[in-house]
């Protein structure tokens, strides 16, 4: 049996029941039906043209896909110098750079030597969550973020350098530090809980990033906090934990310790610590913390350069007190070209007097420079 067809949907139905003798009727039955089949193929040709639009958005969105996938992502930066830092855009791995040979004359104890091959990788911070994931395969983080403006360095005597030490606490200083226009130091310590996010920040308002190195103190209070480095600890040893601190860290460029009234006093301990510095094209200072502080002799018996604390600025937290710790620097300077001082970031009168002197001294003639670009 032939399958039924509807002769409405051709208009045959109204065709063959029209009245033969109304040729008006007929007219308008035809040039209806070819209004409907001309507004079919109109819908056509927008469907038609509007796929094609979408295929060549597609074929060409792969194509840009595919080219940047197989162009080389670049992920980080770190030139390297005499005080060389690590300026990646999300990294804060140092320089692998082999240290420099020693001095002929120079004890063979503290004789530089390259790190051992063993050793894992050191400062793959990222900016700013510790944890937060690198940029890798994908093509969408192809592109740098513009680098911040670096605070000018006047290295022109005299010269003031501040390292701000203990930062990673609390971001509660923050704004009154960052509102100081001089090239300033600060130091973060490897653990505290907003270390990594302050490093990215700082770097960002166009301060330089150190690591400030936890170092045993002598007892009772012999813990001077998580990563230090204790004496009896062997080159190995010290590499290791070093390499383990300077990942949360970015940015580092430098380092000085924290407190260490016993461990900066031993010369084999703070040997392996400027010898790692030194193979990550870190510059040292020594903080001078400790009554007979070995860093400077081991900095200097590998050939580099000598950068030591001179006045510890807020010993005292009183704003008299810091003042007059000013005056004792420019003294310094005006003396010998160049002075180095050491404050800290969580002290309630420091930033807003360092900020206030800052200002007078420049007013003074007196420059300030970052701690890498001098030596005293």
């Amino acid at each position: 049996m032939d399958e039924f067809k509807d002769p409405g949907e051709s208009g045959e139905f109204e065709e063959e029941f029209l009245d033969p003798v109304n040729p008006d009727e007929r007219s308008r039955l035809r040039a209806n039906r070819a209004r409907k089949r001309e507004l079919k193929r109109k819908r056509a040709r927008i469907f038609w043209s509007v796929a094609v639009v979408l295929l060549v958005a597609l074929f060409v969105t792969l194509g840009v896909v595919v080219a940047r996938w197989d162009s080389p992502v670049k992920t980080s930066a770190n030139p390297t110098s005499s005080g060389a830092e690590a300026t990646g855009v999300a990294s804060s791995r140092p320089p692998s750079s082999q240290p420099a040979s020693a001095p002929a004359s120079q004890p063979a104890a503290i004789k530089p030597a390259a790190a051992p091959e063993s050793q894992p990788a050191a400062g793959a911070g990222s900016a700013p969550p510790r944890d937060s994931k690198q940029p890798g395969s994908y093509c969408w983080v192809a592109f740098e973020p513009p680098q911040p403006k670096e605070k000018k360095s006047v290295k022109t005597p005299p010269t003031i350098a501040i390292v701000v030490d203990d930062v990673g606490n609390t971001r509660e200083p923050l704004a009154k530090w960052t509102a100081i226009d001089a090239p300033i130091s600060f130091s973060v310590m490897p653990y505290p809980p907003v270390a990594t996010e302050l490093a990215w920040q700082l770097h960002q308002s166009g301060y330089q990033v150190m690591m400030h190195i936890p170092t045993q103190n002598a007892p009772p209070n012999s813990f001077s906090g998580k990563g230090q480095l204790s004496v009896g600890m062997d080159r190995a040893a010290v590499f290791t934990q070093l390499d383990a601190d300077v990942v949360g860290i970015p940015y580092v460029g430098g380092i000085n310790n924290h407190q260490g009234g016993l461990g900066c006093d031993d010369l084999g301990l703070m040997t392996s610590m400027c010898q790692w510095a030194q193979s990550r094209g870190f510059y040292i200072v020594d903080s001078n913390s400790s009554v007979n502080s070995q860093v400077t002799p081991a900095t200097l018996a590998l050939g580099q350069p000598k950068r030591k604390n001179q006045v510890f600025i807020d010993h005292q937290n009183d704003p008299a007190y810091i003042r007059s710790a000013f005056g004792r620097l420019v003294d310094i300077a005006r003396e010998n070209g160049t002075a180095i001082g050491i404050c800290h970031w969580h002290r309630p009168n420091t930033p807003t007097i360092v900020g206030e002197m800052v200002k007078e001294l420049k007013g003074a003639g007196v420059n300030f420079a970052f701690v890498k670009d001098i030596t005293n």
